[in-house]
């Protein structure tokens, strides 16, 4: 698959360059509860511009400010690069707000991702979802592993919503450089940054290295994605953690896009954001906390999570 020649990113100014390519910490949001663009979060999202070969959507569009704490992102999720069918839904305009906070604090532990929904979106203002679908076509399987997904990682959803579940550098922004860390390619809900794949060691970046995941494939997960990955933990640094991120050279944490499973995250690393935003729960619910229309509990009699009409009898 082709993509179109993308219209070029706009660039940061010199003083906020380092946060694009090598992540700063928090900023000064200044004012008290109206928005304004003078935290560098906010300096990474750049114009979207329409790519003619969606002239029958609506153009992409995105607004960005943030308060004193927190970053806040509306936008219609309209990709700017071409739009190529890949689900029979339609591409329509969504009504996409994140607030995210600009200053985010590590957990005690790692939360499990939510079963389906986002976890976080794109400085191009696209969601990022959880690496599998949801029970059709696949039984919560891969996308990634199923080819079901256009150049850019990208399809459209039940909601007629377009979402990524992988990311891929140049469909999201041009301040990627060979020999250079990757750039903050979005946001986790909690709000710690999204890195591309390359990044530096140490601050003087004296060894500059490609990070991958440390979860193995185990089984075939064209179905239960999570039931046929499994996280590994080794002493190599340029291995990710559970949740695909890592300590950066400043000090500071955040996630990694990867080629492997699970691409973005593999679970959240911050107090808040994630699990609030998308109703709580995990790849594979608890028995206890499984609601009426959610995906049944695997208790081991079945693979996976279960539905109704692949395992009634592990259904409440």
């Amino acid at each position: 698959m082709t993509l179109t020649p993308r219209s070029p990113r706009g660039a940061l100014p010199a003083s906020l360059l380092c946060c694009a390519l090598a992540g700063c910490k928090g900023g000064d949001g200044g004012g008290d509860t109206a928005l304004n663009a003078d935290c560098w979060q906010a300096a990474l999202f750049t114009d979207r511009v329409a790519d003619p070969a969606n002239s029958d959507y609506p153009d992409p569009s995105m607004s960005v400010g943030c308060s004193d704490t927190t970053l806040v992102v509306e936008s219609n999720g309209i990709p700017d690069y071409e739009f190529v069918p890949i689900t029979p839904n339609p591409m329509e305009a969504q009504d996409h707000l994140w607030e995210i906070p600009l200053s985010p604090v590590l957990d005690d532990g790692p939360t499990e991702l939510p079963l389906l929904g986002s976890v976080g979106f794109t400085i191009s203002g696209l969601p990022i979802q959880t690496p599998n679908e949801a029970e059709n076509p696949d039984p919560y399987g891969d996308p990634v592993y199923n080819g079901i997904l256009d150049f850019c990682y990208g399809h459209i959803g039940g909601d007629n919503d377009y979402h990524l579940h992988a990311l891929l550098i140049e469909c999201i922004t041009s301040m990627a450089a060979e020999g250079e860390p990757s750039p903050i390619l979005g946001f986790a809900l909690d709000g710690f940054p999204i890195y591309g794949p390359n990044g530096c060691l140490d601050a003087e970046c004296a060894e500059f290295v490609t990070f991958t995941s440390g979860w193995v494939q185990t089984g075939d997960p064209s179905t239960y994605a999570w039931d046929n990955y499994a996280f590994t933990e080794d002493d190599d640094p340029l291995t990710l953690d559970q949740c695909n991120g890592r300590e950066q050279p400043d000090g500071s944490y955040g996630y990694h896009a990867t080629t492997g499973f699970p691409y973005v995250l593999g679970c959240s690393m911050g107090t808040e954001g994630i699990a609030e935003s998308n109703g709580g729960g995990g790849g594979v619910p608890d028995c206890d906390d499984v609601d009426e229309g959610m995906p049944c509990c695997g208790d081991g009699t079945c693979e996976g999570p279960e539905t109704e009409d692949n395992c009634p009898a592990d259904c409440p």
